[in-house]
């Protein structure tokens, strides 16, 4: 396996559709993306911080009024952008707006996130402590 370079897995969202959202009593959000037209496999972001969501009218955390319709808004919008930075977290950009993974605390025994699901085998889980959560730990 190659070394860490940051957004190199998260990046190939890029053109994938936000495709579908799994909400569960206790269980991680999980971001189904798929890229229309093609035969390739589904795209699965566990996310077990719950991105922000900002648009145009401000920023939306989850337990805010509107989280969720705000969240189910990006449903079938493709993935513009995607970048990973220390102290700034994961951020999917979207036409319409976009997602911000940024916890300010986090239990560092469970992981942040998770993106599985390429041809290729490849796939990224982001705990508290790596490279985009340094300020976590």
């Amino acid at each position: 396996m190659s070394q860490f370079a940051p957004n190199d897995v998260l990046s190939r969202l890029v053109g994938h559709r936000l495709r579908s959202l799994e909400i569960g009593v206790r269980a991680p959000l999980r971001l189904r993306f798929d890229r229309p037209g093609t035969r390739n496999p589904e795209l699965v972001m566990s996310c077990r911080s719950w991105p922000d969501v900002e648009r145009s009218g401000g920023t939306w955390r989850d337990g805010d009024l509107g989280y969720t319709d705000v969240l189910r808004s990006l449903l079938g919008t493709s993935v513009l952008s995607t970048t990973e930075r220390t102290e700034r977290g994961l951020r999917i950009q979207f036409a319409q707006g976009a997602l911000a993974i940024n916890p300010r605390r986090a239990d560092p025994s469970v992981e942040i996130a998770q993106l599985s699901g390429f041809a290729d085998g490849r796939w990224m889980a982001w705990w508290p402590g790596d490279y985009a959560f340094e300020n976590l730990i």
